[in-house]
């Protein structure tokens, strides 16, 4: 058995879960904070730049939009606009997407650590998980602004694992973008990719260990994969 088989034989005991994309519906008004500030220096926003945004730290999308559009502001002054735009954007539009509340009391009635590892600034999660009503619904959470490199870097999936105390081959992470993919792959995890109009269609450098129509599908999933609820979900 190789290394990678033995992982995906431990057994397992967390579930960490991006944000942006996954449990929330949010990338539309993201989207639409980056189409608005670009509006302001004569440009819009196209696809082939978000889809090299998906997944990326508000800084690290700040400097692919500079380099893209070539725009005389720096990485911060460009960052520093987003963070207002996309606030007020995000602020009374978000909703959890189909399966998040359902998978998120599926793993807590399973005995399950969950964590959140988000790319978003501290604020923005804060924000995002008071809207969706999952705030305390994580036993840790880690943001962007809390680790030196983001995805497709294993950094925030790794800080996730140890403030739960689990080992990375006994995580699962569920993920949208193919950074996210690449970043939980780099860090011995699992992965499950769920797929949205925004990233179905863009290239996934590594494969995932499952591809799931929403965050419901994973509930079976998880129960193939030795996963049972000790008292029903949602009790």
């Amino acid at each position: 058995m190789t290394e990678h088989e033995s992982q995906r034989e431990a057994p397992i005991r967390a579930l960490i879960f991006d944000m942006d994309g996954t449990l929330v519906d949010s990338e539309p008004y993201a989207e639409r904070a980056w189409d608005d500030f670009l509006q302001l220096h004569g440009h819009t926003l196209r696809a082939d730049v978000l889809g090299r945004m998906f997944g990326l730290r508000l800084r690290e999308g700040a400097a692919v939009v500079k380099e893209a559009y070539g725009l005389d502001l720096s990485v911060d002054e460009i960052a520093d606009v987003q963070d207002e735009l996309r606030l007020a954007a995000l602020r009374g539009n978000l909703r959890p997407l189909p399966g998040a509340a359902a998978l998120v009391a599926f793993g807590r009635a399973a005995g399950l650590k969950l964590a959140l590892a988000t790319s978003s600034l501290r604020h923005h999660a804060d924000l995002t998980l008071a809207e969706i009503e999952l705030v305390g619904a994580f036993d840790a959470e880690a943001t962007g602004d809390e680790v030196t490199q983001g995805k497709p870097a294993p950094d925030i999936f790794l800080l996730a694992a140890k403030r739960l105390g689990v080992a990375p081959e006994s995580c699962v992470v569920f993920e949208d973008s193919p950074a996210g993919v690449v970043a939980a792959v780099a860090a011995g995890m699992r992965c499950v990719c769920v797929l949205h109009v925004r990233t179905r269609d863009l290239v996934f450098p590594a494969p995932p260990d499952a591809i799931l129509p929403d965050l419901g599908a994973a509930i079976p999933w998880l129960q193939r994969h030795g996963v049972q609820s000790v008292t029903p979900a949602g009790e």
